[in-house]
């Protein structure tokens, strides 16, 4: 195949790591900037057995493969032109999770001493070895391992060429180490080292919401993680999984809020669990919204008396919001609420306003009907 052909096939693969099928995919740094990377997969020839995976040994496909020469040429090309701001890099395991990560840091390496000044993401593979981590930490501005799913038995079952503790949650645990490690010498040069993260496949085994939310919340405490994504399975043909059902969007977009909701808003999974059904999956409704309608006795809030915590709990006000209405105050309108960012349409039912709360919108913006 031509270069442009492997770039095509290896692009498309990492729609199976938190990404599109386009060449160019994003990234939010520390202060919440966007930046535009070039994601790539290094090969898509994989030793590894993963049932729900399209570059799985075995299966007969496209392969494809570019040198850490192709992919640092590509990357130059696509940064001096402003069309990117750094590199995304992925790979299906050659021959095992060393040499591949070997191949990794070769591409970081040469870029950084080529002058490269961008933004580096690698995805490491399960069981990358902790001395090439370390390495790798001192190119790349972020690096982590795809969890998959949320324990040993479930991750025997869709990976079984790994192990969930050794070769998925030590790597976890090393990398947020390091990355704490980098942050306090990047302090001084001022570079950008991106959070500790990880990926869920939903759907790919039975796994609940429940179970799904319980393990974020818990690698967010063990882990320092800042960002799960999920990925929701569709069944690959000629694939061991190719007759399960997919799994809807609904449900990845689901359990993205409520992972803003761990992080950003200080609710718990045992929060969470009121929303759930009796087999511990989310509905298709905003978390958030469902969680307000479950509790009336704690509404409606006073926006010029309650804590910062009660305002985090109404629907249309989020973390900025609520910072900016307790330095604010008093509020005496909900014009002000909407300058502050506040969604109203969202808000107006869970809110009142020097004691008067919504019975139509005329009489609580003050206004004669």
């Amino acid at each position: 195949m031509t270069l442009m052909e492997r770039m095509r096939v290896l692009s498309e693969g990492t729609k199976y790591d938190s990404c599109n099928q386009s060449a160019v995919c994003h990234a939010f740094g520390p202060d919440g900037r966007c930046i535009q990377l070039y994601k790539t997969l290094m090969t898509n020839a994989c030793c590894g057995e993963c049932t729900y995976c399209p570059n799985r040994c075995g299966r007969d496909s496209v392969k494809a493969t570019l040198s850490p020469e192709e992919i640092v040429k590509i990357t130059w090309s696509f940064y001096r032109r402003n069309a990117v701001e750094g590199l995304f890099l992925s790979s299906g395991v050659i021959g095992d999770a060393e040499k591949t990560a070997e191949q990794q840091l070769e591409v970081a390496r040469l870029l950084r001493t080529q002058g490269f000044a961008g933004y580096i993401h690698i995805r490491v593979m399960p069981g990358t070895p902790k001395y090439l981590l370390e390495e790798i930490s001192d190119c790349a501005n972020k690096f982590g391992v795809n969890a998959e799913t949320t324990s040993s038995i479930n991750y025997s079952e869709i990976c079984p060429n790994f192990h969930y503790n050794s070769d998925v949650l030590q790597r976890l645990k090393w990398t947020r180490d390091l990355i704490n490690r980098k942050r306090r010498e990047a302090g001084k040069r001022g570079r950008i080292i991106g959070a500790n993260d990880t990926q869920f496949v939903v759907g790919a085994v039975q796994e609940s919401d429940r179970e799904i939310i319980g393990t974020v919340e818990k690698f967010m405490d063990r882990y320092e993680l800042r960002r799960p994504y999920f990925m929701s399975f569709d069944p690959v043909p000629f694939t061991p999984l190719e007759n399960n059902d997919p799994s809807p969007l609904w449900r990845e977009i689901r359990l993205y809020q409520t992972s803003y909701l761990l992080k950003d808003y200080g609710m718990t999974a045992n929060d969470l669990d009121n929303v759930l059904d009796d087999n511990g999956f989310l509905p298709d409704n905003d978390p958030k919204m469902l969680l307000a309608s479950c509790n009336p006795e704690l509404f409606p809030v006073d926006v010029n008396s309650a804590t910062r915590e009660d305002l985090l709990r109404v629907p249309g006000i989020g973390p900025v919001g609520a910072n900016r209405i307790v330095s604010s105050r008093p509020i005496n309108s909900e014009k002000e609420l909407s300058r502050m960012g506040v969604v109203l349409s969202r808000a107006r039912p869970f809110v009142e306003i020097n004691g008067k709360r919504q019975t139509n919108l005329f009489s609580f913006a003050g206004v004669g009907a």
